[in-house]
């Protein structure tokens, strides 16, 4: 079988862009870098499911109290609220690789601050510096896996992030439970956050050893000798540089500085409207949910560590199932019908636990608990992969960075209020009301989704329809 490479000639960057466009396809070199993105999920996952299966170890190991328990919580998506925007705009200044790096020493850094705190103001700097951390990777890591993937499959392969979270989630959480079966219980939290450092060191690893520009950003704004060798890299190309003296024009597009206010000018306008919503409704949902399932199951098991370990393993196991039906269904159904399907399952769900109540004592019943799980399901289904897929694909590379960070700092909004304000409401209102009062958002989210349009020919670009439906 010949292994020769394909030769291809470029004369200028702009050429290098038109042949990106013209000539898409997917590679193992491919491949390899799209995982390198996805560890920046990967972590981030990792960090709410062994948190939220250790909050009651660290709890009393640090004498935490209730408002210091809901600030550690919220604190990593209050960093990356803070970092989200500013790493989605540093991305599409000086680019995707050296961000790529930084990340990922960061990431190897907080895990491991916090899992040797000693006490509140430890973890608490610690879990704001993984949430920066976080805040600024996920913006680099979204726009460049759409960068790196061709328009007719970026959508699909992007909603991959949701069944790794939920991955990453089971083993987050898995890792307790050796120690629950031998009811070894103390300092389990450092344990299950520490292990979240190994993770990153492979990441960082990887990044070092395989990572590099996007090449669409590398053909806007590097040198032609420079954005040759990227894409002749990426896409196992013998690329011959011969220049023609016809960047004029792109140099020109280069001095123009994008920011925030072109995410609401023209055509861009009605995208971050859904992209905004979308998030936030998605990210408050699940992590006013989502990350207090272990505590939802403690309500109807008791204080059973293993029954709640397992249960939550199995909740987000059929939310991992969940994720990898909506990634085979993306093409078929498009963005938009799948964020509807999962969203009225969402509603269904949060409105039936209003309506019944959690259980527990002596008989518990286990329908609130098939209900939370069935409401992580449709998150993972359609929610979940539109939260962040939407935006990676809907923006033009030039504001790709900044409309990934938007979209982060909206769902880190949502995650935030989430984390924090979900045991306090519940304490002050009861598991009924505050489940209804969760269910505004899934029906904002539908009422968006239903009403909110750019045109059929962009839907069917961006892939938030399929050509049929167009």
């Amino acid at each position: 079988m010949s292994s020769e490479r394909e030769t291809v000639v470029v004369h200028s960057r702009r050429g290098i862009l038109k042949y990106l466009e013209e000539n898409p396809r997917n590679t193992p070199r491919v491949g390899i870098l799209f995982a390198i993105a996805m560890t920046s999920v990967f972590a981030d996952a990792y960090d709410l499911g062994s948190l939220s299966i250790g909050v009651t170890s660290m709890t009393n190991d640090l004498h935490l109290t209730p408002t210091e328990v809901g600030f550690i919580t919220a604190s990593t998506a209050l960093g990356a609220l803070v970092s989200a925007l500013a790493g989605g705009i540093i991305s599409d200044r000086t680019g995707r690789y050296k961000l790529f790096i930084i990340c990922a020493v960061l990431l190897t850094i907080a895990p491991i601050g916090v899992c040797l705190s000693m006490n509140f103001w430890m973890a608490l700097f610690f879990r704001v510096l993984l949430g920066v951390a976080v805040g600024l990777d996920m913006p680099v890591a979204f726009s460049f896996m759409a960068e790196l993937l061709t328009k007719e499959t970026n959508a699909k392969f992007i909603n991959f992030w949701q069944p790794v979270s939920s991955f990453s989630n089971i083993l987050g959480v898995s890792i307790a439970l050796p120690f629950a079966l031998n009811a070894v219980t103390s300092h389990i939290w450092r344990f299950t956050v520490g292990f979240g450092a190994v993770i990153a060191i492979v990441a960082l690893v990887l990044r070092l050893k395989y990572s590099e520009e996007s090449p669409q950003w590398s053909a806007k704004h590097q040198s032609l000798e420079q954005a040759a060798r990227v894409l002749g890299s990426t896409y196992d190309l013998d690329v011959v540089v011969e220049p023609d003296d016809s960047d004029d024009a792109l140099v020109d597009e280069e001095k123009s500085k994008y920011g925030v206010k072109d995410l609401f000018r023209g055509q861009q306008r009605p995208k971050t409207l859904l992209v905004s919503i979308c998030a936030f409704a998605q990210q408050l949902q699940y992590y006013g949910v989502g990350f207090y399932i272990p505590v939802i199951a403690a309500m109807v098991f008791g204080k059973d560590m293993v029954s709640t370990i397992t249960a939550t393993i199995c909740a987000q196991g059929l939310g991992m199932i969940a994720g990898l039906l909506g990634v085979r269904l993306t093409s078929r159904l498009g963005l938009r019908r799948l964020g509807l399907v999962g969203y009225g399952l969402v509603l269904v769900c949060l409105v039936w636990i209003g309506l019944v109540g959690v259980g527990g004592g002596q008989d518990p019943s286990l329908l609130p608990v098939f209900l939370v799980v069935f409401l992580l399901a449709g998150t993972s289904f359609g929610p979940g992969p539109l939260s962040k897929t939407l935006a990676a694909v809907a923006y033009p590379t030039e504001i790709r960075g900044v409309g990934t960070g938007w979209s982060e700092t909206m769902g880190r909004i949502g995650s935030a209020l989430g984390l924090f304000f979900f045991p306090v409401v519940l304490a002050a209102i009861g598991i009924k009301s505050t489940m209804l009062l969760i269910a505004i958002c899934p029906t904002v989210a539908i009422i968006a989704l239903l009403t909110v349009h750019w045109g059929k020919k962009a839907d069917r670009q961006h892939n938030l329809v399929t050509p049929e439906a167009g």
